[in-house]
């Protein structure tokens, strides 16, 4: 089958699995990889259904696919909820990586054994640091359908898109000193360092002046087609930037990605341009995860795979474990300052660290000559389709289990129904308006508002009648207010500031506590709550119940 063919193909099952997960309720990377995995093996029984054409190599996935998918995520990441919970990402993305690849690299060797898989110490550091790397993009959009507090959501996405980074370093580290790389220094403690110091912070520098620069051109056009165009530029441009000059590609495109959905969406898009570019950006990352999963379920050799079942079960165990002991040290930690998490939330980030594509590549990407390949890319493989299948498919019992859904369905119902009344209101101020500037007739008015007042009073009445309203629903528009207000409240501190009504150390101590307030209404959703003693919130009130 020619390349157009199969791409062909591939869009056509894509958009069949989209339909089967939504209909049947799971998550939609689950679904796609059980495709890749069929697909894979019709194509030794039907001789015409020759998908080969197109394969996933790591040049694709690393040059086209992956900046696509890390921008999207890192543009809609808010800079102030990430920088709330900054304390709590960095631990659990920097050290806490690296102590996960150290504790789960120990485990692997010592367990692989009683599987007759054993392998020697640097190289389970290898293989931990190619799985280090989380992937919840199912995960975060079950976040999304559930209505799950959005630091949590925060907390997970934020902690992925750095810990893909410093995997990424960790795995080119630990690859050139198995001399599996063309680099020619020696590997050396100053070498490690220095290359760790340029590939971090040269390139989340120049992912974000590529970020404020795009942002910047965005304010001087208005066309939604060219603001399309620059915001790929900046996914593009700087990964390659950064790849060219040796420093982290996956860092530069997050801190691009973060940078203009912070500045250029806010200063340089229109409210309509921001929607052409989020729904472009939404297409191009569902196109790339179907791409990228259905061609990653193709390129697993199932009988080799499964021949292994019992050493890709143990490499789990590790790697779960050594999550587990990770974030329930970063938990401790945090109990002591105002980024404490609510109760059984660490349970939820550690089942919820499924790994996926990124994972994968990196293992396809070991050179064909290394000895060990073969069982690190079975093991790898494995690992992801275990941490997606189990970790992926029990995920809402998780999240039911520790409290933290906010109403499932009928809290979508609800927002939808907010959303609806907020616009139809909108749209009769602005009939209001247009009539006042003379802009319409009396009469082309009065009927029109007879139509919107209607659509208003059904909507009020369903909004009555969805028995949300009295539960999560009414508790969700609560908070989401209180959030709302206490931005406010930031902006005119900020403000009170600059125009020398207050001094900075005045202004400092109003936005510290401005601070505690948001983060304990994020963490026990309690509204109007007094401020915080000893700079640590109370348990979640949903807890205290229990």
């Amino acid at each position: 089958m020619s390349v157009a063919g199969t791409l062909f193909a591939l869009l056509i099952v894509a958009s069949v699995v989209a339909m089967l997960a939504r209909r049947l309720k799971i998550p939609y990377t689950v679904t796609l990889v059980m495709a890749g995995l069929l697909l894979g093996a019709l194509e030794a029984r039907v001789p015409w259904l020759n998908l080969d054409s197109v394969r996933l190599t790591p040049e694709l996935l690393f040059d086209l696919f992956l900046p696509a998918l890390l921008f999207e995520a890192a543009f809609h990441l808010s800079w102030p909820k990430f920088r709330q919970n900054l304390n709590a990402i960095l631990l659990l993305a920097v050290p806490g990586v690296i102590l996960a690849i150290g504790l789960g690299g120990l485990l692997a060797f010592y367990l692989e054994p009683l599987a007759a898989a054993s392998i020697p110490l640097m190289v389970a550091f290898l293989f931990v640091s190619m799985c280090a790397a989380t992937d919840p993009v199912s995960v975060i959009a079950l976040f999304k359908e559930l209505g799950v507090p959005k630091r949590l959501a925060v907390l997970m996405e934020g902690e992925s898109l750095l810990n893909d980074g410093v995997a990424v370093v960790a795995f080119i580290v630990l690859g050139a000193t198995l001399g599996l790389t063309e680099h020619q220094e020696t590997v050396t403690p100053f070498w490690v360092a220095r290359f760790l110091l340029w590939e971090i912070i040269v390139g989340i520098g120049v992912g974000a002046a590529v970020g404020l620069a795009v942002s910047y051109v965005t304010t001087l056009v208005s066309d939604h087609l060219v603001e399309i165009m620059l915001t790929t530029i900046a996914a593009f441009g700087s990964y390659l930037c950064a790849d060219a000059i040796h420093a982290s590609p996956v860092l530069a495109v997050v801190a691009a990605g973060m940078a203009t959905g912070n500045v250029g969406a806010r200063y340089g898009l229109t409210p309509t341009n921001k929607i052409a570019v989020e729904s472009f950006w939404e297409y191009a990352v569902f196109a790339a995860n179907s791409m990228v999963f259905l061609l990653l379920g193709k390129e697993i050799d199932l009988p080799r795979m499964f021949s292994h079942w019992d050493g890709i079960l143990i490499a789990w165990f590790a790697l779960t474990a050594s999550r587990a002991v990770v974030i329930f040290g970063v938990d401790r930690i945090l109990a002591r300052t105002g980024e404490r998490l609510p109760k059984r939330w660490a349970t939820i980030l550690v089942w919820g660290g499924l790994r996926g594509s990124l994972s994968m590549v990196l293992a396809l990407s070991l050179p064909t000559t290394f000895e060990h390949r073969d069982l690190l890319v079975d093991l790898t493989f494995g690992v992801v389709l275990v941490s997606i299948l189990v970790q992926g498919l029990s995920m809402a019992s998780v999240l039911r289990w520790a409290g933290a859904i906010d109403g499932g369905e009928r809290h979508v119902d609800y927002m939808r129904l907010r959303g609806q009344l907020r616009a139809t209101r909108q749209a009769l101020h602005s009939l209001d308006d247009a009539l006042a500037q003379g802009e319409i007739h009396q009469a082309t008015h009065d009927r029109l508002r007879a139509s919107l007042s209607g659509r208003e009073a059904s909507l009020e009445q369903e909004l009555e009648n969805l028995a949300q309203v009295e539960g999560a629903g009414r508790e969700a528009e609560l908070q989401h207010t209180a959030e709302r207000l206490l931005e406010v409240e930031r902006k005119a501190v900020q403000e009170a500031e600059k125009s020398g009504v207050i001094d900075e150390g005045v202004a400092r101590a109003l936005l510290e506590e401005i601070t505690e307030r948001q983060l304990r209404l994020e963490s026990t959703g309690i509204v109007g709550a007094p401020p915080l003693s000893d700079g640590q919130p109370s348990e979640p009130r949903r807890d205290e119940e229990e």
